[in-house]
C-alpha cells in the first residue's frame, strides 16, 4: 500500500525522472481522485494524453477498488502492446488521494520470448537429432561386438581345422611310409606281387596328394588367421571410437537439458519485465 500525506504531490515531482532512475523506457501519469495531474512520456514511448479519466480507465478502477490493477493494451500509434500498473495512493487515515501508474511496453519481452522460443526449437530438435546419432551409435557399438565376437570365434574354428589338419598331415606321412613299405614288399615278391605294388603306389599318390591339400588348407587358414587379426584390430579401434561417441553423445544430452532450461529460463524472466 501506497500511504502518506501529500504523496500526490511527491508523485508529481519525481514522475518525470522516474525512466531515468529505472533505466527504462516507461510512461507514467499521476492522479487525484478526479482528474489527471500529469502524464511523463518516456524516452521515445509517447501515446499522448487528452488529461481524462473515464469510468472505466485503470486508474480510476484502482481507486475505486483500492487495489493495484494490471492490464494490457493495444496501442495503435506505437504498434505494440503496453503494460501497466495503477496503483492507488492513500492518506494517513487510508483515505484515497489518487493514483499512480507506470506503462511499459511488450515489445522487448516479446523479443525475448521469440528468441527463448526459437532457441527452444533449435534445442528441440538438436535432442532429436543426438537421440538419433546416440541410438545410431549404440547400434555401431553392438555390430562391431557382434563382429568381434564372430572373428573370435572364426579364429576358435581356424585352431581346430588347424588342429585336424596337423592330425591329417601325420596320418599321411604315415600312410606314405606305409605304401614306401608295400611297394617294398611287392618288390620282394617279384610278380606274385605286381598287384600289391600298384595298390601301394596309388596308396601313396593318395598320401602326397592329401599332404598337398592339407598344405593349401594350412595356407589358406594362415590367410584367414591375418585376415582375421586386422580385422580384430580395425574393429577394436571402430568400438572404442563408437564407445568415445556414445559417451560424448550422453555429455551433450545433458547440455542440450541445461540449454533448455536456461531458455524456459529466459522465457519467464522475459514475462516479468
Amino acid at each position: 500500500m501506497v500511504k502518506g500525506d501529500g504523496l500526490v504531490d511527491h508523485f508529481m515531482a519525481v514522475a518525470p525522472y522516474l525512466k531515468d532512475v529505472y533505466g527504462k523506457d516507461l510512461i507514467v501519469w499521476v492522479s487525484d481522485t478526479d482528474d489527471l495531474l500529469g502524464y511523463f512520456p518516456g524516452h521515445k514511448m509517447d501515446i499522448g494524453s487528452d488529461g481524462i479519466l473515464g469510468q472505466d480507465d485503470p486508474m480510476r478502477v484502482a481507486m475505486r477498488n483500492r487495489e493495484v490493477v494490471r492490464c494490457e493494451e493495444m496501442v495503435g500509434t506505437l504498434n505494440t502492446v503496453l503494460k501497466s500498473y495503477s496503483t492507488p495512493i492513500f492518506d494517513d487515515n487510508q483515505k484515497v488521494s489518487g493514483c499512480i501508474s507506470i506503462g511499459i511496453s511488450l515489445d522487448l519481452e516479446k523479443k525475448v520470448v521469440n528468441v527463448a522460443s526459437e532457441i527452444n526449437e533449435a534445442v528441440n530438435n538438436i535432442e532429436s537429432f543426438v537421440k538419433d546419432l546416440a541410438a545410431l551409435a549404440e547400434n555401431i557399438r553392438d555390430c562391431e561386438k557382434k563382429l568381434r565376437d564372430n572373428i573370435d570365434a572364426v579364429n576358435e574354428q581356424t585352431e581346430k581345422i588347424g588342429k585336424v589338419l596337423a592330425y591329417t598331415r601325420k596320418i599321411a606321412m604315415q600312410t606314405n611310409l606305409l605304401g614306401i613299405n608295400a611297394e617294398i614288399e611287392a618288390a620282394r615278391a617279384g610278380e606274385y606281387g605286381v598287384g600289391f605294388g600298384v595298390v601301394a603306389d596309388e596308396i601313396r599318390k593318395l598320401s602326397f596328394e592329401s599332404m598337398d591339400i592339407a598344405k593349401n588348407i594350412d595356407t589358406l587358414l594362415i590367410e584367414i588367421k591375418n585376415a582375421n587379426s586386422v580385422t580384430l584390430k580395425s574393429s577394436d579401434v571402430a568400438y572404442a571410437a563408437t564407445e568415445e561417441q556414445v559417451s560424448e553423445t550422453e555429455k551433450a544430452k545433458t547440455k542440450i537439458a541445461e540449454l533448455k532450461s536456461l531458455s524456459d529460463a529466459l522465457k519467464d524472466i522475459a514475462t516479468e519485465l
